[in-house]
């Protein structure tokens, strides 16, 4: 009976007639499209973690009871027209590049002249190789022997030079040029050749560091070593001619006496220079306009060769 009643779609079980029946099922028709279920999914209650629902949003803090009141006015536009518009409001202008480019520094021994310059300024004399005929001659005819044949004198850079260098406060727009000249020194005669030694006002306390560079050696003037000072007298633009006091005139007579060449190089004109240093020392302006052929007119370097 209970499988009769199963296919004839009442649901009725032969086990226990009073119980609730089970839901008729329904009776396919052909005319009518089938909806497919979808089937339904228990929710675990277990969740991973990060898949919790978000939180509620706080409720909004509820307004002030008491409300200010505010109103609305119209403002007149303000009365300006008639003043005159200012001069530099029509002017044109130019925006002024960021970067400005420095101008180009004049050294006061260009490249171009450092070495002849230098090697004018610091050749000394020694004995050379060719014979002097015309002093060989007048001795002949003087019915003299000599007891060597006399030799013409040549300029020679084999003794170096002594470079002063006045780092005082004066001389503070040309210590580029301190610094330049020494370089250009070392370039024309070599390292050992140039002992390099700085002051301030007084060159007779001049210092310079050993090679180790561990501790400062005083300046003395060796034999017949040429000695190059650059250095202003404290000029600063007075012309004077009682610049450089009486230590000027003592380390002078301190160079004469061990019958080294002294040499100064001014950035001053000669309208400035001192008169009182006597005849021993040679003033030269340190100018670019400087040439090597002036300073061997005025040491008297003609047709020599330095070697």
């Amino acid at each position: 009976m209970a499988s009769i009643a199963g296919v004839l779609g009442f649901g009725l079980r032969a086990a226990d007639l009073n119980a609730q029946p089970a839901p008729t099922p329904a009776i396919y028709d052909h005319q009518r499209p089938l909806t497919p279920q979808r089937p339904q999914q228990t929710p675990s209650q277990e969740r991973l973690p990060g898949w919790a629902m978000p939180p509620l949003l706080p409720a909004p803090e509820p307004l002030p009871d008491d409300v200010l009141p505010s109103q609305i006015f119209r403002e007149s536009p303000l009365a300006g027209g008639g003043e005159e518009r200012p001069a530099w409001l029509g002017e044109a202008y130019r925006l002024l590049p960021q970067k400005r480019a420095t101008p180009p520094r004049h050294a006061l021994l260009p490249a171009r002249t450092a070495r002849g310059v230098l090697v004018a300024a610091l050749a000394t004399w020694r004995t050379g190789s060719e014979i002097d005929v015309a002093e060989l001659t007048r001795l002949l005819a003087e019915q003299r022997m000599p007891q060597r044949l006399p030799s013409l004198p040549v300029a020679t850079l084999e003794r170096g030079c002594q470079l002063l260098l006045d780092f005082s406060d004066s001389m503070v727009p040309w210590w580029e040029d301190l610094r330049e000249l020494a370089q250009q020194a070392i370039a024309v005669l070599g390292d050992d050749l140039v002992s390099a030694y700085e002051f301030a006002g007084t060159p007779a306390e001049a210092q310079r560091w050993e090679v180790e560079r561990d501790r400062l050696v005083a300046w003395r003037p060796e034999a017949e070593r040429p000695i190059l000072v650059a250095t202003d007298f404290g000029i600063r633009g007075t012309p004077s001619l009682r610049h450089g006091g009486a230590e000027w005139r003592a380390f002078v007579a301190r160079c004469v006496s061990v019958g080294a060449p002294l040499l100064f190089f001014v950035p001053w004109s000669r309208g400035y220079w001192p008169s009182h240093l006597g005849l021993h020392p040679q003033i030269v302006h340190w100018h670019p306009a400087t040439s090597a052929a002036m300073l061997r007119r005025q040491r008297g370097l003609s047709r020599r060769v330095a070697r």
